[in-house]
């Protein structure tokens, strides 16, 4: 019975020291960290580029040759007379709706001269605003011509527009066209225009 009792304090005793032993040993904490947030996109200047598209319609003008004339039955007083007609596409992309740059193709029709030419170019267009519903336009091209009809009749072609857009992306502008290439009497085929415009941004 001694002997029994004394095992048995003996084993509680070994037990006791044994959670004494595992409870004061170091243990390890594994702590999870977050995973890291997705980094936000910029808001820099690259981060502003859209697509742009823009299309034109426009009168070349011509000067009247009986403006000024005392002759009641001339029947006309205008300085310039419609000369024809210009239609014009653009594609391109933008920066903030206001730093364009695009790729240009039309068609210029011009009555007095019965010519009509096709030029190709690319443009710089800038759009500062100017209040809160209208913005100036200002538009610099550079390429090449080519005279429909005209054999291998063909120039360096530039053109220079100035004009105003609301904010819906209509507008109007006056504009000159050179075209490269001698014509008639004239050292260097060229015209003033008047139209209207629709600029697209995406």
């Amino acid at each position: 019975m001694i002997l029994k009792r004394a095992l048995l304090r003996s084993l509680c005793l070994i037990l006791l020291l044994s959670g004494l032993k595992a409870s004061c040993q170091d243990t390890t904490v594994f702590i999870t960290k977050d995973e890291e947030p997705e980094k936000q996109k910029g808001s820099g200047f690259f981060e502003e580029f859209g697509k742009f598209s823009m299309f034109t319609l426009s009168l070349p003008l011509r000067v009247n040759p009986e403006h000024g004339q005392n002759d009641n039955n001339s029947g006309n007083s205008n300085w310039f007379l419609p000369d024809g007609l210009s239609a014009h596409g653009g594609f391109g992309t933008h920066v903030a709706e206001s730093f364009i740059f695009s790729t240009n193709t039309g068609i210029d029709w011009h009555i007095a001269t019965k010519l009509v030419s096709v030029p190709v170019y690319g443009s710089i267009v800038l759009t500062p605003s100017l209040s809160d519903k209208t913005s100036l336009l200002l538009q610099a091209g550079l390429g090449y011509t080519f005279a429909i009809g005209r054999g291998d009749v063909s120039g360096l072609y530039q053109k220079y527009r100035i004009g105003l857009t609301s904010e819906n992306a209509a507008g109007i502008f006056a504009e000159v066209n050179f075209y490269g290439y001698a014509w008639k009497d004239a050292p260097q085929m060229g015209s003033i225009n008047l139209g209207i415009c629709l600029l697209i941004f995406d």
